[in-house]
């Protein structure tokens, strides 16, 4: 069977590399080494988290998304923006003003991920009543989670809520409708996310569970705000310009929990990747049957804390709230919209686990070496201080027996071996 290859929004500069250790040391998964002074990848590991991206000084490790040249590929241009996106950008210019620049730059049409959350709330409680022999069920909002879950917990797959995110409804909503109302063939439509992180770039480009994705790029926010900071002077009437204010709070860590929350149903919302591996144990080992639905977010605050954000994730939440409290509400409702989510096409396939490391085909071979990598372990300093170029020593053995290094590779052992000969 040919091997899967993975699409990440990852780019690495080698030349900027000098092998200092600190992306290998925050990645959830393992996805990174460092071998003769440069990081190595591991594609099947990696969930596109963006921690590497955070945690390299040296910009040796950069996000991909799609530029904003790509919308002139299309007749009319479609910009779908993130919840997260109104707190980037400061009071003197706004929310209302920023969406308008989207205008000017390009976009005929402009929609909000916020506007059809009402109804999402709906579907997410129906399908958790609807699944009463499954619980926790997991929100599959965030695409780093569900890859996470692939990686690492892949038999709480069928946990996962098993319907596309509120923007992937909203395109396949609006591709129809935009296709009928404006005598376009869907393939001259194109719709793209403005979007906070680099998990939202990997899922427009490969899509998990579902056919094919229902969006046509993912632009950054940071490059659209560059642009409203280019342009937002030139904005001067924003009296045309709608907001859908229910769904804004959506990119707040908990706030997606609180507001699913019921009588009978209770809910618990986690952040940061390393607090939602703690959580995922728990649900794992049955001690979080409690809570019936359970929202987990990579970036710690929510959404609001992702790489290609421009605030700080603090200023961002602050200014978010404050636009919710100041904005009247606003509501999208379409019978064809809850027709099309009670006919099943929102729905997405069950996923598949990603396997990671396969031993070997032979049961008998993979035990053999299962007890080879404890024989290896046992004989390591246990420091995990990655300057083998793996993560942490119980990672280093199993790359030894993968044949990708040799246990003279351990910088500590090496010494020891060392300083043991001096003394004969």
């Amino acid at each position: 069977m040919e091997e899967k290859k993975y699409f990440h929004a990852l780019t690495f500069d080698y030349d900027k590399c000098n092998g200092c250790t600190k992306c290998i040391k925050v990645c959830p998964t393992n996805a990174l080494r460092i071998k003769d002074g440069k990081v190595v990848f591991d594609e099947t590991r990696c969930i596109d988290c963006g921690k590497c991206i955070k945690a390299c000084p040296y910009d040796a490790i950069l996000p991909y998304y799609d530029h904003l040249f790509n919308i002139k590929k299309f007749k009319y241009k479609v910009a779908i923006v993130t919840s997260s996106f109104p707190g980037q950008f400061e009071d003197s210019i706004g929310y209302k003003k920023s969406k308008k620049v989207l205008k000017k730059i390009g976009f005929d049409l402009v929609l909000e991920e916020s506007m059809v959350i009402d109804l999402v709330k709906r579907f997410v409680r129906d399908y958790i009543r609807k699944h009463k022999n499954i619980r926790p069920i997991i929100s599959s909002d965030c695409p780093s989670i569900v890859r996470l879950i692939q990686v690492r917990f892949p038999i709480l797959l069928p946990n996962l809520v098993h319907i596309e995110s509120p923007m992937s409804l909203l395109s396949m909503y609006y591709r129809d409708k935009l296709s009928q109302e404006k005598g376009l063939d869907k393939d001259e439509i194109g719709i793209f996310l403005i979007v906070p992180c680099i998990s939202q770039v990997t899922s427009v480009h490969q899509p998990e569970g579902t056919y094919s994705s229902p969006f046509d790029g993912a632009i950054s926010i940071g490059e659209i705000y560059c642009q409203v900071m280019q342009f937002h002077k030139d904005i001067e009437d924003i009296s045309d310009v709608e907001i859908y204010k229910n769904g804004l709070a959506w990119a707040l860590s908990g706030k997606q929990a609180e507001e699913i929350e019921a009588k009978d149903i209770k809910t618990l919302a986690v952040s940061g990747i390393d607090n939602v591996i703690t959580i995922l144990s728990k649900i794992e080992s049955h001690q979080a049957e409690y809570f019936d639905y359970v929202v987990l977010s990579n970036c710690t605050n929510g959404c609001v804390g992702g790489v290609l954000n421009v605030e700080n994730p603090f200023v961002a939440s602050s200014r978010i709230k404050r636009l919710i409290k100041e904005t009247k509400p606003k509501y999208f409702f379409d019978d064809k919209f809850l027709k099309m989510y009670k006919d099943k096409i929102f729905d997405v396939t069950p996923l598949q686990p990603r396997s990671i490391m396969k031993l070997d085909e032979d049961i008998s071979v993979a035990l053999e070496k299962m007890k080879k990598i404890d024989e290896i372990i046992e004989e390591l300093p246990g420091y995990d201080c990655g300057a083998c170029g793996s993560p942490t020593c119980k990672m280093f053995a199993e790359d030894i027996v993968d044949g990708k290094t040799k246990i003279e590779d351990c910088p500590i052992l090496f010494k020891r071996k060392y300083e043991d000969e001096k003394t004969k």
